[in-house]
């Protein structure tokens, strides 16, 4: 059975970092392509000089590439905001094409947060995304994820709340969208998404 891993959460919530992590820990098999509409963004269309249509265009590959590879049954990372109710339909489309779905959530209480991180991204030479956008998607991807976890198969969450001090921290696993293993306070955001 193929494994579609999808990595979720807000800008800036850490999911380039998880996804380092789950390749060093083996958890994520680096052979697996990995669709990411950043990187091809970065890599591949820098001569598109309107940075709306060049984010545009990397999003539109990045739907191609995981629509292409949901009709080849192979197995594939992707990593997504995960703010539009489309992302629930690519995991419901993966399902009706019999992949196992491994959702790996991360996420922060505080929104504002996450728009430093990018700011700082930026800073350091990385992609940006405007503030009103970043704080504008946050409950949306929050609510998107709630529905989501029923759809997965196993689902792991993560906080990188602290990141720079205690690293992304596993605050609980579902299966099927039922809590198996957890913290015994959790975040914030995780009581919303576990819709508790």
């Amino acid at each position: 059975m193929p494994i579609f891993h999808l990595l979720a959460g807000p800008n800036g919530a850490g999911k380039s970092s998880l996804y380092r992590a789950l390749l060093a820990e083996n958890v994520i098999d680096e052979k697996l392509e990995f669709v990411n509409a950043d990187i091809y963004e970065r890599d591949h269309l820098k001569r598109i000089k309107n940075p709306l249509n060049r984010s545009e265009a990397a999003r539109n590959w990045a739907e191609d590439r995981r629509s292409a590879l949901l009709q080849s049954n192979i197995s594939f990372v992707s990593e997504t905001v995960f703010s539009h109710p489309s992302k629930i339909e690519l995991i419901e489309r993966a399902k009706q094409a019999g992949y196992q779905i491994v959702l790996y959530i991360v996420a922060v209480d505080n929104p504002e947060t996450l728009a430093q991180r990018v700011n700082n991204r930026v800073r350091e030479g990385g992609h940006g995304v405007p503030t009103e956008k970043i704080l504008s998607r946050y409950p949306r991807t929050l609510a998107n994820l709630t529905k989501a976890l029923p759809l997965a198969d196993v689902a792991f969450l993560y906080d990188s709340q602290d990141v720079q001090q205690s690293g992304l921290q596993h605050v609980a696993t579902c299966r099927q969208g039922v809590l198996i293993e957890g913290m015994d306070d959790f975040p914030a955001w995780v009581k919303l998404v576990l819709a508790t």
